[in-house]
């Protein structure tokens, strides 16, 4: 949401364009943009069999059910096509209600492949309350695993409120895992990428004033995009966040994202919408990094 954010990408055309990075096409956000290019990858050297595959990869079909805590898994409540479609869907787009929150949940790095339009739960074997589609502004839905119980995974969704939380059956649910992670730290305006105990980078951020504060807790790399037009930043990371001070911006979700500033004074401090403006050689280490890497933004 910093800068012009909320209008930066709106009713957006993506050119399908292959660049090293998320998994992405982060389209229609309020921004008023056409020919956006999408971020896609994920199965470069820097991810290799750790992450999700890119967007249309028919490899890798069925997934991990185990890592449950209990033995004794609780049976999946039918819920049919008509009541499916009934239920509000889960994106950047909605705000969610009747599910767990919680921003202190945190992710290892596993992430679940959302294959079809499925039913979130607000408990193992509990009552439907959102669909989560398949696909999130057009490509894969991968979305953190933050907890396993009984044949059930716990989700963290890209909705309103932040930390919103879902259960979905971990039956033949495909998985992957990252061993990247982000660490930014407002008290500090730095931000540090880390993969493993390796840190591969750190560098002094903006972020958002105190009358928009940058939102604490973990969240995930939800998506990315390209777009030329855009002066202030034409790459662009949005965060499976949201502002908590603003409803919308420049007409969208108030998503929070990590993206580019042209002047190094507009990268330092409170000084944003709630977005976190980074430098260049910043923005190009969040190119190597995997739909569903746990961004963890502190206050300290």
């Amino acid at each position: 949401m910093a800068g012009r954010f909320g209008r930066d990408s709106g009713a957006a055309q993506r050119m399908g364009v292959r660049v090293a990075g998320v998994l992405a096409g982060f389209v229609v956000l309020a921004l008023v943009v056409l020919g956006v290019h999408a971020l896609r990858g994920g199965s470069g050297p820097d991810a290799a069999t750790s992450t999700p595959p890119s967007s249309g990869s028919s490899s890798g079909s069925g997934g991990s059910s185990s890592g449950t805590t209990s033995s004794a898994v609780v049976p999946v409540p039918p819920v049919s096509a008509a009541q499916l479609a009934a239920l509000p869907q889960s994106t950047t787009f909605t705000t969610v209600h009747g599910l767990p929150s919680s921003s202190g949940a945190t992710s290892d790095g596993n992430v679940v492949r959302i294959a079809h339009a499925q039913a979130g739960f607000d408990a193992p074997g509990g009552s439907p309350k959102v669909v989560i589609p398949a696909t999130q502004l057009g490509l894969d839905t991968w979305l953190p695993i933050v907890d396993r119980r009984s044949g059930w995974y716990q989700v963290r969704l890209p909705s309103r409120p932040n930390g919103s939380l879902a259960w979905i059956p971990a039956a033949g649910m495909r998985t992957a895992q990252t061993d990247w992670r982000v660490h930014i730290s407002l008290a500090a305006g730095r931000m540090t990428v880390m993969k493993g105990t390796s840190q591969m980078g750190e560098w002094t951020v903006g972020h958002g004033k105190d009358a928009t504060p940058t939102p604490v807790g973990q969240t995930f790399l939800l998506a990315g995009f390209v777009d030329p037009s855009e002066t202030f930043s034409p790459v662009i990371y949005a965060l499976g966040a949201h502002s908590d001070s603003l409803d919308t911006f420049g007409g969208g979700p108030g998503t929070v994202a990590v993206h580019g500033w042209p002047t190094a004074a507009g990268r330092i401090g409170k000084i944003s919408h709630g977005c976190v403006r980074v430098p260049a050689a910043a923005l190009s280490m969040f190119a190597k990094l995997p739909t569903g890497t746990p961004v963890d933004i502190t206050a300290s």
